[in-house]
């Protein structure tokens, strides 16, 4: 069983559908797939949890490949609002707190020894097994150096973790810590990179910012359009739900778009207006 956790809300319904489009698109394994869903209407009015509906849904694309697996949400609002919403980050411009949700985990219980974290917008190149079976039974997290890094420094958006021994170290509880206390650009990777002492790092072909034919797993994160950086011309990132952008930069992936507009098509009301 590969076992694999997402932190978002109804807003992010549609791109955690294109990942989970490529997910069971690429693999034929059993998958235990959680949600952390958040509703916070103290950071954002207009939050709203994914609905029942919407995780009936996800949880029955999954089944379509495998009887056994299973997609949940799990509402931890209440976990996280006293947990995480506090502190100099609390309204920080450049990133959204809820990106500290995955901070939380190990106060899940459902959440178990050994998971793989995802961002939303990543997007399953091929059968996710050979990343889950990588051995981390003496590590906490297993992940990817940053782009531009000298040191070891982990980018957040794809982490193999071994809850197991994070529990007992008190790694995101450390994190966690820090968040609340101090200010970072960072809010949520660099407290996790100061807080970890046992890391190992990964090739970027499981969790690369460009499109690969031998990637893992593609984190869209580096798709942008617009101007170059530094002009006074906009310049931003393509979301995974912005279909048309993302197949004029990837028509690799037209199929996950077109399986998409089916859903679209034939469960409008799942989707945000």
């Amino acid at each position: 069983m590969i076992n694999i956790f997402y932190c978002t809300d109804d807003k992010f319904f549609k791109q955690q559908l294109v990942s989970l489009i490529s997910l069971k698109n690429t693999t034929k394994e059993e998958l235990n797939v959680i949600n952390l869903n958040v509703e916070c209407k103290k950071l954002n009015k207009h939050s709203k949890k994914m609905t029942d509906e919407q995780t009936a849904f996800l949880d029955g694309l999954l089944k379509t490949v495998n009887k056994n697996s299973s997609f949940r949400s799990i509402d931890v609002s209440n976990l996280f609002e006293e947990v995480m919403v506090k502190g100099p980050n609390l309204n920080w411009k450049f990133y959204s707190y809820f990106v500290t949700i995955r901070l939380i985990a190990d106060l899940v219980k459902e959440i178990p020894d050994k998971v793989l974290y995802v961002d939303a917008d990543v997007i399953f190149n091929k059968d996710v097994k050979e990343l889950f079976d990588i051995d981390i039974e003496k590590v906490e997290i297993a992940g990817r150096r940053d782009k531009g890094r000298i040191f070891n420094y982990m980018q957040s958006g794809v982490m193999l973790m071994n809850m197991a021994l994070i529990r007992k170290t008190g790694l995101l509880e450390r994190a966690r810590k820090l968040v609340t206390t101090k200010k970072y650009l960072y809010i949520d990777m660099t407290p996790m990179n100061i807080a970890c002492k046992k890391r190992l790092i990964l090739p970027k072909k499981y969790n690369n910012y460009k499109y690969n034919e031998n990637n893992i797993i593609h984190h869209v994160c580096d798709t942008r359009v617009g101007k170059i950086p530094l002009t006074k011309k906009w310049w931003r990132r393509v979301k995974t739900d912005e279909e048309e952008l993302m197949i004029s930069f990837h028509p690799e992936y037209k199929n996950i778009y077109d399986e998409l507009e089916v859903y679209k098509n034939s469960h409008p009301e799942l989707f945000r207006k």
